[in-house]
């Protein structure tokens, strides 16, 4: 069954989360995130908001990857 979803936040009153990240040489961090937001619901996708001040910043631009848990 198809389910068709209106624009809007996905994740409501947007708590914050815990992003994971590495930088590929086996150093692991986590971070607590409460920027986020749905960018777009086909395919899913959603947005964090990182200050560069931040020890996980350097990772996120180098791995360009990061989970939301």
């Amino acid at each position: 069954m198809k389910q068709t979803w209106k624009p809007g936040n996905m994740v409501y009153p947007l708590p914050a989360v815990l992003v994971t990240v590495t930088d590929g040489e086996g150093n692991d961090n986590v971070i607590t995130i409460a920027w986020t937001g749905t960018i777009c619901t086909n395919p899913a996708m959603l947005y964090i908001s990182v200050r560069p001040e931040r020890h996980s910043y350097q990772m996120l631009k180098e791995s360009k990857e990061f989970v939301v848990n």
